[in-house]
């Protein structure tokens, strides 16, 4: 694979700024092959990071990075500036266990300033930076890139509402991906957008005239539209009426795949005073024909051949099996499928397909989605609110004030419960169950096997009341099975780690320990079965695939503070912290939580404690 200059680039960045428009437009060949090559090994997010190469190229190219910096929003979109910044040599670590992250990480070049996994803070963290830098006085610039699905995001709308009162020198990059514009629309707009921005036009009236006229074969057409030249041809042409309500300066739109096109708008507005929008059409999986043809699928991707774009494994997860059965299910019962731009990660798409009137999604707006879903169940429609543990740390007011006070009969699907390989600390899906429990009139279920989850899932047809069921990414065990014969110690496990727990009990007991297990699935309130049969232990143990701080296993620890007194509780799970980069069984061996790590601390509590 040629990279002739993307290794000048990583020898030094400032190499870049001698390039020619040739050279950097070969550059941008150089980093697509490197990240095709790497996502088709590794797995990720190809679609987007394909799309914004020229972006990124033109803004290191424009940039002194640092002090200048570029804050990407969300973090999926930076493989390119991670090849630009220093990290060519270790891309091939790329979302491996003790590799580069998929997301900016601090902890691997000061060019990346925030750990970013989330959509919508972008442009509130840059109003931060910038006014930070106004009040000491310096110089550096700041950039966000934004995708066009983050702007449905509340976040960003309140962050744009304050830019724009600001008048804070920052420049947003709108790159999207989603709005189609012709050649000639998008030639025009190029062209008119080069000259607005030049220096020159902010002189005078008749300058501006001047210019426009020059415009081939319509020139004159634009002059007689009215005074108010600059406003009245850019409105004739551009949707960026709303961003200058706000006081945003608005160009664009124009080919954010074209590096020249990008260069030449750059540099006259990169040193505008006041905030500035630069909307830049790109093409999602940009030079990958399968990407192009299918974002959606080449969007988050695991390992897959090049040449025929086929992924290299097909399993199927937790996630799917629940979107089959909401599909077979809304054949005979009446409810309805929410979730915030998460379809297809979700397993909804066939249900989609075949019930489009009964299913939603909102877009990246998971607080939205919440209030909506609650919208419904006010309304007497069943609403499944589907949405990955990680972003259900957004919707915790939204599920205390318009679920829960309300006690309405929403079900919240909770997908990517546990560790999600690869993807590090904004994704792990380990922080939810302890602020869940906190709150009144939830009932919570952390399924354990297929069986378990179906049951569950068809109780929640039937119930009026919320509900969450919370479920891995990977595949749950087909069936669970308990282990009595009156032990010493209990083991109660719950969720996508139970089964793990199993083994590790089986194997205790094959060596002459007595010890009983049981799997266990509502959280709150923890089963009567269970509860009952507390008191006949003096030591019980807990294993749950999420941080022990008030989680399952300190549920388990106030019920028998409260009833019994001579006990002692060993809680398995992850400690109070951030989860990295590695894949599930890496992340549970490196804590002590595959079987093993289960085993040696069960047997030392049973022998020691």
């Amino acid at each position: 694979m040629n990279t002739y200059l993307l290794e000048k680039v990583n020898k030094n960045p400032e190499n870049l700024k001698s390039f020619s428009k040739k050279e950097l437009e070969i550059l941008c060949q150089e980093i697509r092959r490197k990240i095709l090559h790497t996502v088709s090994v590794n797995g990720g997010h190809l679609a987007s990071n394909l799309g914004i190469v020229e972006i990124t190229v033109a803004l290191h190219y424009i940039l002194k990075i640092p002090p200048d910096r570029i804050i990407f929003d969300v973090g999926h979109q930076t493989y390119p500036h991670k090849l630009l910044t220093g990290r060519l040599e270790k891309f091939h670590t790329l979302r491996k266990y003790g590799g580069i992250s998929g997301f900016p990480n601090p902890s691997e070049s000061e060019t990346d300033l925030f750990i970013t996994g989330h959509a919508g803070t972008a442009i509130s963290t840059a109003i931060g930076l910038q006014t930070a830098e106004d009040l000491k006085g310096g110089k550096a610039r700041t950039v966000v890139v934004i995708g066009d699905g983050s702007l449905t995001n509340g976040v960003t709308f309140e962050g744009l509402n304050n830019l724009g009162s600001s008048r804070k020198n920052i420049l947003i990059i709108l790159n999207d991906n989603n709005f189609s514009i012709s050649k000639t629309r998008g030639a025009l707009s190029y062209y008119l957008t080069r000259w607005i921005t030049m220096p020159v036009v902010n002189k005078s009236k008749e300058e501006i005239k001047e210019i426009i006229e020059k415009i081939p074969r319509i020139g004159e057409q634009i002059i007689r539209v009215g005074e108010n030249l600059e406003q009245k041809t850019k409105y004739l042409i551009i949707p960026g009426i709303f961003f200058e309500k706000l006081g945003i300066k608005y160009f664009g739109p124009i080919d954010g795949n074209d590096i020249s096109q990008i260069l030449d708008v750059l540099k006259n507005i990169i040193l505008y005073q006041g905030p500035v929008v630069l909307h830049a059409i790109t093409r999602k999986g940009k030079g990958y024909t399968y990407a192009e043809q299918n974002p959606e699928k080449y969007h988050s991707i695991g390992p897959f051949d090049i040449k025929t774009g086929q992924q290299n494994s097909h399993s199927t997860t937790t996630g799917k099996l629940v979107g089959k059965f909401l599909e077979q299910s809304a054949e005979k019962y009446d409810f309805y499928v929410v979730t915030a731009a998460m379809e297809y990660g979700l397993g909804f798409e066939s249900f989609a397909k075949k019930f489009p009137h009964r299913f939603f999604d909102v877009g990246i707006a998971e607080s939205h989605c919440v209030i909506f879903a609650a919208g419904l169940a006010k309304n007497r429609k069943k609403p499944f609110v589907g949405i990955y543990s990680t972003f259900l740390q957004r919707t915790y007011d939204q599920i205390f004030h318009d679920i829960c006070l309300q006690n309405l009969g929403v079900i919240l699907l909770v997908d990517r419960a546990g560790i999600v390989s690869e993807d590090g600390p904004t994704h792990q899906g380990i922080y939810d169950l302890p602020f869940l429990r906190t709150l009144p009139n939830f009932t919570i279920f952390c399924p354990y096997s297929i069986k378990n989850l179906y049951e569950i899932l068809n109780l929640s047809l039937n119930t009026e009341n919320p509900m969450v069921i919370r479920y891995p990414k990977e595949l749950l065990v087909e069936e669970m099975q308990e282990i009595k014969k009156g032990g010493k110690i209990l083991c109660l496990a719950t969720g996508s780690i139970a089964s793990v727990a199993f083994k590790a009990c089986e194997y205790l007991n094959q060596q002459g320990y007595v010890i009983d297990f049981i799997p266990v699935s509502r959280i709150k309130p923890i089963e009567d079965g269970v509860e009952k049969i507390l008191c006949q232990y003096k030591k019980i143990v807990t294993c749950e695939e999420g941080i022990i701080t008030g989680g399952f296993g300190s549920s388990i620890l106030e019920v028998c503070n409260e009833k019994y007194r001579d006990f002692k509780v060993l809680r398995i799970g992850f400690p109070e912290t951030f989860i990295g980069t590695g894949s599930r069984n890496e992340i549970l061996k490196k804590y002590f939580l595959d079987e093993v790590g289960i085993k040696n601390r069960i047997q030392d509590f049973y022998e020691n404690a």
